[in-house]
């Protein structure tokens, strides 16, 4: 069984896969050892070797549902190959259809397919309907519902039902902390809901994350929002976007500059393809003391990886002008402004450029 929910900026992503190791109604040892196989490779990031395992499954045993949805998982997993994923399980349910985990699972899959939510309810509905006390459907759903155009009550209704079926299930916790913080900013829920997935898992990075943001959004409460961050990277000292709330957190208090600047360094350390560090950073070198020359570089690194970032071409155009290089911020601010950038846009109107 597998969960996945998957959040903006101050959400939890949780991924967690449970194989079944054996095949329905499975009489060949060979079959059985497929499986074996194939659940070894996953653990070990050879996915390719996986599928090939399942297939090989399949050849022996063509009507083995399980066999397809573990082939899911390992789709879903393996670069995101979503489509595929979700014609493994459309395959293993046409072999049992009453299988709510493979269900459960294409709902994950087709929310993170392009956000294809309405779709993704349906299956989550469906697996509940099959399997009533099916936890992660509920908490899925309620991931669906609040990055669905925010639909935050709904998503809460869920995450509710999540709590009761499973009490100790700390990513619920954390999932409608996130849906309290983001529906008219009601942050102390939210960080009460937080606090009480720690208590159930005093490791887990997220949520130290997420209620840093909520601390950082009710009335700038820095101290603690860093405070939140610091055990946030304590207990995963990989996690890149706790680096990158942290350094922006630094940012707003007091223009803490150098400190937020470690921060993002230390992000892009552990991401290198991180535009969003990599834009926050050169926004900063552009704030103190006027670093353009770094401004520009971070800019320009930030727009490699990705092309359309509008704000990042602002900057790095705010940059080159600041420096004296008006052909250059010409440029930048032609291209911010092609791309949506309203400041930009306002700048070339203002001095004539349009």
């Amino acid at each position: 069984m597998k969960i996945k929910s998957t959040f903006s900026s101050t959400k939890l992503m949780i991924m967690s896969l449970i194989f079944c190791c054996c095949a329905f109604n499975a009489n060949s040892q060979t079959v059985d050892e497929w499986f074996e196989r194939g659940k070894t490779a996953f653990d070990n990031n050879d996915y390719q070797k996986a599928i090939e395992c399942y297939k090989e499954a399949i050849e022996l045993e063509p009507d083995d549902a399980v066999a397809y949805y573990n082939m899911g998982n390992v789709y879903s997993y393996w670069k995101g190959q979503y489509k595929k994923a979700i014609e493994c399980y459309q395959k293993a349910i046409k072999l049992e259809p009453d299988y709510a985990d493979a269900y459960n699972n294409m709902g994950v899959d087709y929310k993170n397919w392009n956000g294809q939510y309405q779709k993704a309810i349906e299956c989550y509905e469906k697996a509940i309907e099959l399997k009533p006390d099916l936890a992660d459907a509920y908490n899925n759903m309620g991931n669906a519902y609040s990055d669905w155009n925010g639909q935050y009550e709904k998503a809460i209704e869920c995450f509710e039902k999540a709590i009761e079926l499973k009490p100790d299930d700390a990513g619920a916790y954390n999932n409608i902390g996130n849906a309290y913080a983001k529906w008219n900013g009601q942050y102390e829920k939210a960080i009460e809901c937080f606090e009480k997935a720690i208590e159930l898992k005093p490791d887990l990075a997220v949520a130290y994350k997420n209620m840093g943001g909520a601390y950082k959004e009710w009335n700038g409460q820095y101290k603690k929002a860093i405070e939140c961050y610091e055990k946030a990277v304590k207990a995963d000292p990989d996690y890149a976007e706790a680096y990158f709330h942290m350094g922006n957190t630094y940012c707003d208090w007091n223009g803490k500059y150098k400190k937020a600047i470690e921060c993002y360094e230390k992000a892009v350390k552990i991401k290198p393809n991180y535009a969003e560090a990599y834009f926050n950073m050169g926004n900063t070198y552009y704030k103190w003391n006027g670093q353009y020359k770094k401004a520009i570089e971070c800019c320009t690194q930030a727009i490699k990886l990705e092309p359309k970032l509008a704000d990042a071409y602002y900057i790095k155009g705010a940059a080159y002008w600041n420096s004296g290089d008006q052909k250059q911020a010409i440029s930048c601010f032609k291209k911010a402004a092609q791309l949506g950038c309203e400041p930009a846009k306002q700048w070339l109107k203002d001095n004539g450029y349009t």
